[in-house]
């Protein structure tokens, strides 16, 4: 889907109120799990579907490595 598309949805939702906003929402998550076969589990119980396991890509690419925190390593060279 192009970039512009995306922002006209975008545009299109902030319009409509909450409870069709909602609506929509359900919608998606419900073609979602269509598409994927599987559903992950939500904040509230919901299922949500299509989000991506950044730990699992982590362990495909970097193997058990012990990647250090970067933000504390810069942290730590600056002076105060």
């Amino acid at each position: 889907m192009a970039m512009s598309k995306v922002l006209e949805i975008e545009a299109a939702l902030r319009k409509i109120p909450t409870q069709e906003k909602w609506e929509v929402a359900r919608w998606l998550l419900a073609a979602l799990e269509e598409g994927t076969g599987h559903a992950a589990k939500g904040q509230n119980g919901g299922s949500v579907s299509g989000l991506p396991d950044y730990a699992a890509r982590r362990r495909r690419i970097f193997g058990d490595k012990v990647l250090p925190n970067m933000v504390l390593a810069s942290r730590s060279e600056e002076r105060w």
